[in-house]
């Protein structure tokens, strides 16, 4: 359950959300409905769509040519002809860094209890993914992997952000963006494991119709042929579901890296996949199979266990290219000879089988490998990378990708002329520089995102980004776990700042405001993480001009109090812009810990005036007790001080002076004020209270430190000085008073 504080023209306390399962999400009332003309719309129309194309241009030696401008390039869009360029932009990692597009780009929020979704850098390399597949890859050699692994992190340049992920059934990250060689050593050392995939079962002497026929005409003829139908099914089962989970990891790696302006490369290590798998005419119900001439080959049977995969394939790279990351993939196995001359194989010849002679094992080897590699080369070349293949100069790959990275053009435009009918647009690019060679992607499909997103319900988008392996970048986030509230008797929850930024965010305007249209939910995981609850809320409503402007500068934040389950480890908090698709996500701990406390601290109050002139003082002032300092406390038992007792005011301990003042501000002013628009404002909306932000501190000797955060900077006073390890702690105290810490 959780509730939420919404930082907008209004602050809305919202109810307790009722939580629904993955696979049942309860119906969402008020989502608002996608517009739509009355009238069909014209196949050619416009579109706000931008294709962006990565252009690496080398010279006949390889090297890269950085000096063409923007008009020594020509776009021409399949049917659309001649395009005109939006954008042209030279990068260059061997120059500064490229200006952040948008102003929460290029920085990292990191600290105790900041969680974001931006936790690289703006880089100045492209950032890189090594891929470690071994779900489609079955290693018989991991030592000499790992040599040329080993070999190309000795080379990499400097700077070079890497992260190291593999695919099993699922996505894993071993390894984040890192530029430490030493992390990366160890990730790789984790990453390569041998594997065993299924095989063929025609080629497979230990399959079931094989045994059978190994036993010379014992098993009737309709039994083999039944036992090879089922194993076909069998085998085309298992790798749909290879497909399906290579191409949703690709997928997921794509609203990863989509958030993070620029080109990226992602090396994909695997012997890949066929894009279909073919019927078989000497398998499953060939009469050439027959021991008796009664038996016959029932209709159609040699298409049992066929299947296509491109549509998978081309919905993965479509997301790899729109997120501007071009694959690189790398066969694994390298250069070697046919696998049925290997001494590991045992070939299998049945005389009752023609197809299974020597000859056709051969030919079929041949045509998965061509076929699997054939849908690397589908990849690479529809995202603009290139695949390395029939090498044994594994780490000489990566390096080509990372050189490609390094300095490219990019190319941006609106297509005109474009019919938006899902069909494949070539894309050609043209330079008027001699001598020069251009690698870029070949095209994009022509999807009419609207009319996509049209048929999709929030929903189930909102359910599919808890799915998703990686946390989505396109829209940007941080969530910040803060000290819970607790009221006497009762459990304290978490209690989470989530900032969004509205960069990415489609507020159109609406008469003299905007409207937002955002749908947001928070997933809580079980202990293992394969499944998880769907908290869904829609945070969508009109904007004014002067809140839209205070959230172009600090984002739009929002309190959200959460009471996990104990067993529960990870919460995902998801937010979808409705008009356009695009998610962000940012994961967080569940049960968050380290905070600081001041338990049972009083205020310490204003320093009183002094006498009016010509006033009677009180003869005798009445007693008090006097507070001369707080502890503050977390979890794990470290402690802090700020003591005023004596001489001066300090502040001591173990525990890190940001905590001590969140604590300081939580326990004095954060139960009745939050931040809004830039300003403290009462948590109740009725209450005209105003925070009071001078603090008279009393020593035992009645010697007053005054400290003043109401001005630009914290102001001191009085006769007891506040020394050099309090300053600082007061500092964090003004920021968050001032809405300036999160």
């Amino acid at each position: 359950m959780y509730k939420a504080i919404f930082f907008g023209s209004i602050a809305f306390l919202f109810a307790a959300a009722a939580g629904t399962s993955a696979q049942s999400p309860s119906p969402r009332p008020n989502t608002p409905a996608s517009s739509q003309s009355p009238n069909p719309a014209p196949a050619v129309k416009v579109q706000t769509r931008l294709i962006t194309v990565d252009v690496v241009v080398t010279d006949s030696h390889g090297n890269a040519v950085r000096d063409l401008k923007q008009d020594d390039f020509k776009i021409l869009d399949g049917r659309g002809g001649p395009q005109k360029i939006a954008r042209f932009e030279f990068m260059d990692a061997s120059a500064n860094p490229p200006a952040a597009r948008g102003s929460e780009l290029g920085t990292a929020t990191s600290g105790a209890h900041v969680f974001s979704n931006r936790g690289l850098p703006q880089p100045r390399v492209p950032p890189t993914i090594l891929l470690m597949d071994a779900l489609n890859t079955e290693i018989t050699n991991p030592v000499e992997v790992h040599k040329h692994m080993l070999l190309l992190l000795k080379t990499l340049p400097p700077n070079t952000p890497v992260a190291v992920f593999t695919l099993g059934h699922t996505l894993r990250v071993v390894q984040n963006f890192t530029t430490d060689p030493g992390l990366l050593k160890v990730a790789v050392d984790h990453a390569l494991r041998s594997v065993s995939i299924e095989q063929n079962p025609q080629d497979d002497a230990n399959s079931a119709s094989n045994q059978a026929l190994d036993q010379n005409g014992d098993v009737e003829t309709s039994e083999i042929q039944t036992l090879e139908s089922f194993e076909k099914e069998e085998y085309e089962a298992q790798m749909a579901v290879r497909v399906d989970d290579t191409t949703d990891a690709m997928v997921g790696i794509a609203k990863y890296l989509g958030g993070y302006p620029g080109r990226k490369n992602l090396i994909w290590f695997s012997e890949s996949f066929p894009l279909w798998i073919e019927p078989t005419s000497d398998f499953g119900g060939n009469p050439a199979l027959s021991l008796s001439p009664s038996t016959t080959k029932l209709p159609g049977q040699e298409f049992a266990g066929s299947a296509s995969y491109t549509e998978k394939v081309r919905a993965a790279a479509e997301a790899l290219t729109d997120a501007q990351v071009a694959v690189y993939p790398v066969d694994a196995k390298g250069l070697e000879t046919a696998q049925l001359y290997s001494a590991a194989q045992d070939p299998h010849i049945n005389r009752f089988n023609p197809g299974a002679g020597f000859g056709s094992q051969l030919t079929r080897e041949d045509t998965a490998r061509f076929e699997s590699q054939d849908t690397m080369n589908e990849i690479a070349a529809s995202t603009g990378g290139r695949i390395c293949a029939n090498t044994n100069d594994l780490s000489g790959c990566v390096q080509s990708a990372l050189n490609d990275g390094s300095s490219y053009y990019e190319l941006a435009y609106y297509p005109e002329n474009v019919k938006w009918d899902g069909h494949f647009q070539k894309i050609t690019i043209k330079s008027e520089q001699h001598g020069v060679k251009l690698a870029y992607r070949r095209g994009y499909f022509a999807t009419d995102a609207q009319a996509r997103l049209s048929q999709e319900k929030p929903e189930a988008l909102l359910q599919q980004v808890c799915i998703d392996p990686l946390p989505a970048t396109s829209i940007s986030l941080t969530a910040e776990a803060v000290p819970p509230l607790q009221a006497p008797g009762q459990t304290a929850q978490a209690r989470y700042l989530l900032t969004i930024s509205p960069t990415a965010l489609s507020l159109e305007p609406e008469g003299g405001s905007r409207r937002l249209r955002l749908q947001m939910a928070i997933c809580e995981y079980d202990p293992k993480g394969d499944k998880f609850q769907i908290f869904p809320r829609d945070l969508s409503g009109p904007v004014s001009e002067a809140v839209y402007k205070g959230w172009q500068e600090r984002g739009i934040r929002s309190i959200f109090d959460f009471s996990a389950k104990d067993e529960d480890g990870r919460l995902r908090f998801a937010v979808l812009d409705v008009p356009s698709g695009m998610t962000g996500s940012v994961d967080v701990p569940a049960h968050p810990r380290e905070f600081g406390a001041a338990p049972g601290a009083v205020a310490p109050e204003p320093a009183a005036a002094a006498p009016a002139a010509g006033a009677t003082a009180p003869a005798v002032a009445p007693q008090r007790a006097v507070t001369t300092s707080l502890v503050f406390k977390s979890s794990s038992g470290a402690t802090s001080k700020l003591d005023w007792k004596s001489e001066t005011m300090q502040y001591t301990g173990d525990l890190d002076v940001a905590v001590g003042a969140r604590a300081f501000f939580q326990q004095f002013l954060g139960g009745q004020f939050h931040c809004q628009a830039g300003t403290l404002v009462p948590n109740d909306s009725a209450s005209a209270a105003v925070p009071k932000l001078a603090f008279a501190f009393e020593s035992a000797t009645a010697a007053l430190a005054v400290v003043d955060l109401a001005g630009d900077e914290p102001k001191y006073s009085g006769a007891l000085p506040v020394d050099s390890t309090a300053k600082p702690f007061f500092d964090q105290v003004w920021k968050l008073c001032h809405c300036q810490q999160p």
